[in-house]
């Protein structure tokens, strides 16, 4: 009987760590640029968005897939099966909670959405909001002026926002 009781805790034990540390699934989607540079200049036409700022998006977006890798705390979703839909619903902050359905579409628990707002060419301000996607709400959110617009100023911006902001009641991003 006791040897029956050991075992079965024994078998508790290998099991329970794992259920424990079982990874939310989450989506990263790419950052969205803000630019309010010229909503004040009269008779301006829109420049559209610089190359070089349209790549640092793409950097800074592939940086948090590998904080996010890299912390445990989350198993990264492929969004190659909604890449479409990730393209026709774009920019994903005026998507209107579209962002929660195409999460749903590739199973992920939670959703980050990431802005790069541009107040000027040199002074930008950074933000990342987690979704939980099941109730449809943020649940943790970071932001980070920069004052340059280089991509090590970017992606300082992305790495602070993860062990400072978003997760800073719990130690760190690990």
């Amino acid at each position: 009987m006791i040897a029956k009781r050991i075992v079965i805790f024994a078998l508790a034990l290998a099991v329970l760590p794992a259920a424990a540390t079982a990874a939310e699934k989450a989506v990263i989607f790419p950052f969205d640029l803000i630019d309010q540079s010229q909503q004040f200049e009269i008779g301006l036409m829109p420049k559209g968005i610089d190359p070089e700022e349209k790549r640092r998006l793409q950097v800074i977006t592939e940086e948090l897939v590998r904080l996010m890798k890299e912390s445990g705390r989350y198993e990264i979703v492929d969004t190659a099966p909604i890449a479409k839909d990730i393209d026709d619903k774009s920019p994903m902050y005026k998507c209107n909670g579209c962002e929660d359905d195409l999460a749903n579409k590739v199973g992920a628990d939670v959703a980050f959405i990431g802005t790069v707002r541009k107040a000027s060419d040199v002074l930008f301000t950074v933000s990342i909001y987690v979704r939980d996607v099941k109730n449809q709400k943020v649940v943790h959110q970071g932001s980070s002026e920069i004052y340059g617009n280089t991509d090590a100023m970017w992606l300082r911006a992305v790495n602070y926002i993860v062990d400072r902001r978003l997760y800073a009641d719990k130690g760190t991003a690990k």
